[in-house]
């Protein structure tokens, strides 16, 4: 279950039978490395590039570039803020999506879940890196949708019950967001004749954002410290209880 979230039913089963869970914040580097490459792909045209020197052509391309973008992150917890921090490495502007804001999240602006949609208009790049919880399930929904920037991008690291598809799809269909870059879905992987897989506005991958070869190491590190402080009687480092479950994003 290494790959799955604590909002997997697994783990509900597990503290409800008394186990004790943490999580493990391991991935935060390779997904947020993995959501500036999928934007940096769709900006900047390599594939067309390497197709003209494929073919002997010294051809000129021009490209929007992420620097003075605007993006709206939504759940800042370890991976939001990582990919918050590498986007204003590249001179964006972040506004991160947080239930209560402590003033020290690495982002330009921040805003709670009952302004999200208002802020939804003026992002060029909205990250999805909330879990899904009641809260958060279907938030992405056709208004959303319809209130994003014509030119924006849609990128989706959390989970694929975040995104109704459907509307998803109409949206797309329409040109608002021009893309979505999709590492999850509601079904995985999807089913053989899904949308998802062949329309030319979608980037899908298979969960595999959190591929980086630094997480076991970190998961190591982590586990070994939990296990010192469970043996000493000591709190555990990022425990997971009912409540943070079900939190809302952030």
């Amino acid at each position: 279950m290494a790959a799955a979230g604590v909002d997997h039913p697994v783990f509900g089963a597990l503290l409800d039978g008394g186990v004790r869970i943490t999580s493990a914040h391991v991935t935060d580097i390779p997904i947020a490395e993995y959501v500036l490459a999928q934007v940096l792909r769709a900006s900047v045209p390599i594939e067309a590039m390497d197709a003209s020197t494929a073919q002997r052509q010294w051809t000129k391309h021009d490209w929007r570039e992420v620097h003075g973008t605007r993006w709206l992150v939504i759940g800042l917890g370890s991976i939001g803020s990582a990919v918050a921090v590498r986007a204003r490495a590249f001179g964006a502007h972040v506004t991160g999506v947080r239930r209560s804001p402590t003033g020290d999240e690495p982002v330009d602006a921040m805003v709670t879940p009952d302004d999200l949609l208002a802020a939804v208009p003026d992002a060029d790049v909205v990250v999805l890196c909330a879990p899904a919880t009641r809260h958060t399930i279907g938030m992405v929904d056709a208004g959303f949708l319809g209130r994003m920037a014509p030119q924006s991008l849609l990128v989706n690291v959390g989970r694929g019950q975040l995104v109704d598809e459907v509307a998803l799809r109409r949206a797309l269909d329409a040109g608002r967001p021009a893309r979505a870059i999709l590492d999850v879905a509601v079904d995985e992987p999807p089913a053989d004749d899904s949308w998802l897989w062949d329309h030319p506005s979608v980037t899908l991958t298979a969960h595999t954002s959190a591929g980086g070869d630094g997480r076991h190491a970190r998961a190591a590190d982590v586990f070994a410290g939990n296990l010192a402080s469970f043996v000493a009687g000591e709190a555990l480092v990022d425990e997971v209880t009912p409540e943070s479950r079900e939190a809302p994003p952030g």
